[in-house]
Parts: C-alpha cells; structure tokens; sequence
C-alpha cells in the first residue's frame, strides 16, 4: 500500500514554510506506531527512532529533521480535522472495495472510556461507526456533540456515506423517522429495532404479531455453548397495509418478531424484540442472519478496539486526539485483518513491531 498516495490526500492545517516535519511523515509514524503495538506517543517515537532508517530507505519517509518528537505527534493528531484523516482511510478502503451493493453496513456507537472524567458515568468522547464486517472495513465514523447523543449524531454519519444499495441495520438507538427518511434518501434500506417509546407503532405492530404470528412463516435457531442455551425463533411478514401508524414513517415495508428464550443454569428467561424494515422481502431467514450479523460490530470492531488495540486505557482526551486516534487504530485493524497470517491480531502488533519484513507484508496486503 503506498501511504504517501493515501496521506498527501490530507489537508495540513499547519501554517507553511514553519513546519519541520512533512504532515505525510507524521501521519504515516502514527499508524505504523499503531500497527507496532504502540499505546501512546512517547512509545510511537521511541519506535520510529529505532526504525529510522528503515522508514527512510524501505518506506521513503522524508525525515528530513529526524523523528518527529512526542509533542509533535500528540499536536498534529489533536488538531487535524478528523473528516480530513478519514478521506485517506476511505482512499484505502476503495481499492479493497469496490460497492456496497447489498453489503451489510452496521451501525453502532461506543463509548471511548478512557476519556470518562473523575466522578462522570459516561465518557466524554463517544463515536458512532459503520461497519462492514466481512471487510473488516471501517466505513465512517462522527463523533457525538458533548451537549447530544447518538440519536443526532447518526444523520451526520449518513450524510457522508456512500451506501447506495446497501443494508444498513441499527440498534433501538437509532429508531427515529428521521434517520430511517434519511436512510431512504441515501438509496438504501434498513433494518432497525423498534422501541417501546415509538408509541402507537410499537402498540400495533405488537398486537399483530401476537395475534398472528402463529400463521406467520418462521425460522428457529438454536445455539449451545459452554452450559447455556438459546433458541430463537424469528417471524416476518410484508402485512403492513393495515398498520395506520406506519403510514408516517418512510418505506416501512416489512416487520418482524425475534424471541428468544435462553437457559443459564437451568434458569430459563425470555425476551421479545421488535424490528422494521424497508425490505420488500418476508423471508424470515434473512432477517435473522442480518439481525445476528449486526452484533459483528461488536465482535469485530469494538472488541478489537478494546482488547488488540486497548483504546479504552488511552488516557488522550484533548481536541481531536481520541477521535483521531481511533481513526488510526480502525486503519490498524484493516491492515492487520487481511494479512493472511494465522496468527491473533495482537500476535501481529508485536511482530510488526519487530519484524520489518513483516510490517512490509501488513502494508502489502490490503
């Protein structure tokens, strides 16, 4: 992969003719640090010092004033545009991906925890992304406003994707008119999960389902796995004419019914979840792999950023820094993912950090 074609895409904010360092040079220490199981600034110069001449001669960094110090690291990541950073993510992801036709796109947030403040419940910094899983391809993120939530942060994360024909499922979180108009708007479909809170949707969606649900075609999954069990049975029908509710909201084509009943212990609880969807399709089978599937997210994504990557022990909190920075860990991931070594992931950090040969292979992969 040529870093340079993907970093000199990025806009510098800095002011001409007084910087030392070459922004593609300062961007590029930053991911390599990340690929190399570096965990702050301090470690990503104490790597790039050890590798100078191999970022010079094998990766052609100008280097023209050394390596760039911690300081300068840690400003340009706080001040750099995010929007701009993710442009040459994108740029990356397009030569691996070529359309989203029918390709699931999952959207969730998260909260960045090393960022939660002395006696606060919740982080200061929460990220909402879209995910492919199969690609293992970040395919935007936005950070949530301090002052707001996820439920406003979603339409600005669909502004800026390229999803025509694709699917995109989200949690209850995002089951709100607007984002499914939105959705719409973006040539794609939907699966979203309904809440309560929807009010005479939900009522008459639920009612129907348990009246009729037993004429409805279903599918049943059954899962068995270190002494717990759970079977879940999933219903769908495009019988949405009669609901007068769902004349509000845009392409309601299709709803269904998940319910699961889990054993832990010989302890046996169940639980309801009610979905809706722009699919002109009733196949109750589709539905329950893209509803399972929407939880790749989580597996493949935020697990990653927690336990590979340790983002939540980042104690970055400034500026544009954490957002930044999980930008560069989300570019970490899909290199290190379609490098096709059967090892972990975090196996893959620790080499590339000592192999060079290796971190070539990582670059070359993708």
């Amino acid at each position: 992969m040529n870093l340079q074609k993907h970093f000199t895409e990025v806009k510098d904010f800095r002011v001409k003719g007084r910087c030392l360092h070459e922004l593609s040079d300062i961007l590029i220490i930053v991911l390599l640090g990340t690929l190399a199981d570096c965990n702050d600034f301090t470690e990503i110069e104490d790597y790039a010092k050890d590798k100078e001449t191999f970022l010079k001669e094998e990766l052609g960094l100008f280097l023209l004033e050394g390596i760039p110090s911690e300081d300068t690291l840690s400003r340009v990541t706080r001040f750099l545009k995010p929007t701009e950073l993710e442009k040459s993510l994108r740029s990356a992801c397009k030569e691996v991906l070529e359309t989203v036709e029918q390709k699931h796109i999952r959207i969730d947030g998260k909260e960045m925890r090393g960022t939660i403040l002395f006696g606060k419940k919740h982080a200061t910094v929460q990220v909402v992304s879209a995910w492919l899983s199969e690609e293992s391809i970040s395919f935007g993120q936005v950070q949530v406003d301090k002052k707001s939530n996820e439920i406003t942060a979603i339409p600005l994360l669909l502004d800026d994707l390229d999803c025509e024909d694709g699917i995109i499922s989200i949690d209850a979180i995002g089951c709100q008119k607007v984002i499914a108009e939105k959705i719409i708007d973006q040539q794609a479909d939907y699966l979203i999960a309904l809440k309560e809170n929807q009010g005479e949707l939900f009522q008459q969606i639920n009612e129907y389902l348990e009246k009729n649900k037993s004429q409805l075609p279903c599918v049943q999954q059954i899962n068995k796995d270190h002494g717990r069990g759970e079977k879940r049975v999933v219903y769908a029908t495009k019988r949405v004419d009669y609901l007068d509710a769902a004349d509000s909201w845009e392409q309601l084509n299709s709803i269904v019914l998940v319910e699961s009943t889990r054993m832990v212990n010989n302890k046996e609880s169940t639980h309801k979840r009610i979905y809706i969807s722009s699919l002109k399709d009733d196949s109750p089978q589709k539905y329950a792999n893209l509803i399972r599937e929407h939880w790749g997210i989580e597996n493949g994504l935020h697990w990653h950023l927690d336990l590979t990557f340790r983002e939540d022990d980042s104690k970055v909190r400034k500026d544009n820094g954490p957002i930044n920075l999980n930008i560069f860990r989300k570019f970490g991931l899909f290199l290190l993912t379609h490098e096709p070594s059967k090892i972990s992931l975090k196996r893959k950090r620790k080499k590339a950090a000592r192999d060079d040969g290796f971190m070539i292979e990582i670059l070359k992969s993708a």
